[in-house]
């Protein structure tokens, strides 16, 4: 299950259970436990829940790993860090797609690529030149670009928007960084940076092995389209048609180019060598063309309507799928929940702000049979969908205490 919390699915299973009526046991390693209750099956690959006697459910977040990975890396600059070479307390606004650390440059030595060592001095040269707000822009405000010292630049190139310096008395002076989370920038999966990590894995690998670097592979036979042939038959027929006038033509330019240094017999023999070459290539010479590529993962962002996004993950995470179509056929109702974290929020709040829902069913993957959806946000209301549409119920009443109820295997 997908970047999930035991206590985000525990709620997902009390609320199931709240709205639907049926009993919910752990069929996966039970969250409250930490225990197998049903140990019929192997334990890999479960499902996360038996609902009553003919469900199963499976829970997971929809999120932005992208998001969550930039706000962890930007977590320890949110408090302030001392600054020895300033004077005052600096407020640095950050874009959420700046990087806390740079990639380090070789020759500028281990280090270079820290955050605070790349704005540091740049603050130090606006204290020095009196500035205590500064808007970072694309331009200069004093020159039409950006010198190689020039402290906005600087500030620039490190991600920073703004910086505000709140003047203290005595004492070092600090830094310290809030982040401006660009939702709607946010992917759900970072496509590029994943083949970057995988291709230099692979080349570590090699490396290690003391093999030299694979050369790329040649296109996969199975994903080329049919033969496609050069000619058709009417095509070869008026080849044929011309062969004595073709191989006349090219005598006589042999003729031409090599006079009386061949006898006649030779050049109308190397004539009609190069025509049935000629007309065998163009029997013979064919192409394949490349078939469409498959459909991959769908790129979304927390501007994604809520039913696009939703379909997205399950090409993201096939898994979902798989697992409840290991479900025994009694089961025949086979249901995801999806958590909606922070970093796809924005999804949900588009519809409930208007009391909405979404304007079309959902396409499902085989094996599902319908989709709760949720927000961690927002725990006033829950979303149910199927392929014939989708239901909004109210979380009014208490919800159960506990799921887990050691008993017999359902």
């Amino acid at each position: 299950m997908p970047s999930n919390s035991s206590e985000s699915e525990l709620d997902a299973a009390r609320i199931v259970q709240y709205v639907t009526g049926r009993r919910l046991e752990p069929y996966d390693r039970c969250p409250e436990c930490g225990d197998y209750h049903d140990t019929s099956a192997p334990s890999n690959g479960r499902y996360d829940f038996h609902q009553g006697e003919s469900g199963a459910l499976e829970i997971t977040r929809a999120t932005s790993r992208a998001a969550e990975r930039n706000e962890r890396s930007w977590n320890p600059y949110l408090t302030p860090h001392p600054a020895p070479a300033l004077r005052a307390r600096w407020h640095l606004m950050v874009d959420s797609t700046a990087r806390a650390n740079a990639p380090r440059s070789k020759k500028a030595g281990r280090e270079s690529g820290e955050f605070l060592e790349q704005v540091g001095p740049a603050l130090a040269e606006l204290e020095r030149r009196g500035v205590s707000h500064a808007w970072v822009e694309s331009a200069c405000p004093s020159s039409p670009w950006h010198s190689p010292d020039c402290p906005y630049g600087a500030l620039a190139r490190a991600g920073a928007r703004t910086a505000f310096a709140e003047p203290i008395r005595g004492g070092a002076g600090s830094i310290c960084v809030s982040v401006l989370f660009g939702y709607d920038d946010m992917p759900a999966f970072d496509g590029e940076d994943e083949r970057k990590k995988e291709a230099r894995r692979q080349k570590k690998q090699q490396a290690q092995a003391g093999k030299k670097p694979v050369p790329a592979a040649k296109p996969d036979a199975s994903r080329l389209g049919l033969v496609h042939w050069s000619f058709n038959p009417a095509f070869v027929a008026r080849l044929e048609s011309r062969r004595d006038d073709d191989i006349h033509q090219e005598a006589e330019r042999m003729r031409t180019l090599f006079g009386d240094r061949l006898p006649a017999s030779e050049i109308l023999e190397r004539a009609r060598e190069v025509v049935d070459e000629m007309i065998r290539l163009a029997k013979t010479m064919t192409w394949r063309e490349r078939l469409p590529p498959q459909p991959g993962s769908r790129m979304v962002d927390a501007g994604t309507e809520l039913v696009d996004l939703l379909e997205a993950e399950f090409s993201l995470y096939p898994d979902l799928a798989a697992k409840l179509r290991r479900a025994h056929p009694h089961r025949t109702r086979r249901e995801v929940f999806f958590w909606l974290t922070w970093t796809r929020s924005s999804a949900w709040h588009r519809l409930t702000r208007h009391a909405a829902i979404p304007a079309r069913a959902p396409e499902l993957p085989d094996g599902v049979t319908g989709i709760w959806v949720g927000c961690l946000t927002d725990h006033t209301e829950i979303l149910y969908g199927d392929t014939t549409g989708w239901i909004r119920h109210s979380l009014t009443g208490f919800l159960p205490a506990s799921i887990c109820r050691r008993g017999n295997s359902l």
